[in-house]
């Protein structure tokens, strides 16, 4: 496309691939070979096949209206005057085989409907064969003089008034070859090509389509998917000219290969569209695989991050930062909701002592194993353990009174006495033991965090002045 529409390059166009490239020189190299290997056997009569050309008028009609779908959707999209011309020309070749094959001798009636004569088709031929290349030479004019898209709200005007030209220009050609049969000059005689033909008209045809082609190559030197194809499909259909030199008449060996080269020629851009189509979507499918499992790997990824951000590193249970967060709301839900709210303070007692006796290593697997045995006597949701510093640990019990807190408390001394941990330094006990103190917030009033702490930690004071390894209450106010 033109330099000034970088826009719609990058939306219209795939830039073609080596991959690409080597496809299309086979399937010229491919093409030439067939075509130059037919040409001596051009005048060789072979058996008139009815059913044969309707059968490639509607394989004809049906690739080349496909393509002028899908060009003029490209159109839509971009509003490129250039794509609506080439979806414009791929309509005329299209329609104008409708006239064509209504009044081809011997397809529906002997001498062809529409009242034709004897040259009907054959001008209908020439009109396509000229229609063609005259359209791809109008694309390109267009291409190199279009300075920007049309506007979207004009779209549909530009591609009406198109349409409309080009469905007047085919009832032309087909309204003058049939009421102006006799004054044309005579192409066909009794099934043969006569000088003229031969002579004038295919090599003037012949010219148009190698000028067509030569321009195309030149201008737009096959640097997209669409211009790269399009090449190989303007060469098929001036290889069906060429063919079709030696072939003398119809039903020949040269005959019949021209209609196979114009098929090539319906059908190769629009395959190679479909293609690009088909290998995009996969990619597609593959990109949003690969973002499904980049969300998932994400989410995990965030679901860990939260985990480590919450949870202490060291025993695995919630950190201080996951108490306060937690603390803040459960006194704000038994405010709210009147439910009584308690929290338990544990310290483990002496606990220097015992890293100064048995390493801090040590220390660490004694700090592991009382948070589970803490966690251990929170099964079934009846509260939250967490590291609240240190040796210490705190129980957040929501719905608990100071009745059921208190019995928590104890359960938890009895889980550390029963795991007889040796702590030949406590002055408490030759085991590891832990005072707990706790608080009770019991018809759910307005208390702050600092508060519930507080009462908390007088209790835990009261419990080590004790003699330890016992659990106190924080006294109701």
């Amino acid at each position: 496309m033109n330099e000034q529409l970088p826009y719609s390059n990058q939306v219209l166009t795939i830039a073609t691939t080596r991959r690409q490239y080597a496809a299309a020189i086979s399937a010229t190299l491919l093409l030439l070979l067939i075509s130059t290997a037919a040409l001596p056997f051009g005048d060789l009569s072979l058996s008139v096949v009815k059913p044969f050309l309707p059968a490639f008028i509607a394989w004809f009609l049906f690739g080349d209206l496909l393509t002028a779908h899908l060009l003029y959707s490209q159109y839509r999209a971009i509003g490129n005057l250039s794509i609506l011309i080439l979806a414009c020309t791929y309509l005329f070749t299209a329609l104008i085989m409708i006239p064509y094959i209504l009044t081809y001798p011997g397809v529906f009636t002997e001498k062809g409907m529409l009242s034709a004569g004897s040259q009907t088709s054959s001008w209908l031929w020439v009109c396509w064969h000229a229609g063609f290349p005259a359209g791809i030479i109008s694309y390109l004019l267009a291409d190199r003089s279009e300075k920007r898209p049309v506007e979207f709200s004009r779209n549909a005007l530009w591609a009406f008034m198109l349409t409309c030209g080009i469905l007047i220009l085919v009832a032309a050609a087909a309204v003058v070859t049939t009421s102006a049969h006799d004054s044309l000059p005579v192409l066909v005689e009794q099934d043969k090509f006569n000088h003229l033909t031969n002579a004038v008209i295919k090599p003037l045809m012949l010219g148009l389509n190698f000028v067509a082609l030569v321009m195309l190559v030149g201008m737009k030197k096959g640097k997209t998917v669409l211009s790269l194809w399009l090449s190989v499909a303007l060469l098929a259909f001036l290889m069906d000219i060429v063919v079709s030199l030696p072939a003398g008449s119809r039903y020949t060996f040269g005959w019949y290969m021209s209609r196979f080269n114009s098929l090539v020629s319906a059908f190769v851009l629009i395959c190679a569209i479909i293609y690009e189509v088909n290998r995009l979507y996969v990619r597609l499918v593959k990109q949003q695989k690969d973002l499904v499992e980049s969300r998932e790997e994400l989410r995990a990824m965030n679901e860990q991050l939260t985990q480590l951000t919450n949870l202490d590193g060291l025993t695995g249970i919630s950190n201080r930062r996951r108490f306060d967060e937690l603390l803040e709301g459960m006194l704000e839900e038994s405010s709210l909701k009147g439910h009584p709210f308690s929290l338990l303070l544990l310290d483990i007692d002496f606990f220097k002592l015992y890293n100064d006796r048995y390493g801090h290593q040590k220390g660490d697997l004694v700090l592991k194993k009382v948070a589970q045995l803490i966690d251990g006597c929170l099964q079934d949701g009846k509260g939250v353990a967490a590291r609240y510093g240190g040796e210490e640990f705190a129980v957040l019990l929501p719905f608990a009174d100071r009745a059921e807190a208190l019995g928590m408390a104890h359960a938890i001394l009895e889980a550390i006495q029963a795991a007889d941990i040796p702590h030949e330094t406590s002055l408490a006990a030759p085991r590891v033991t832990a005072s707990i103190g706790s608080s009770t917030n019991q018809r759910g009033e307005a208390w702050s965090r600092e508060e519930m702490i507080s009462r908390a930690d007088r209790a835990l004071y009261k419990s080590k002045a004790a003699g330890r390894n016992r659990a106190a209450a924080a006294e109701e106010e």
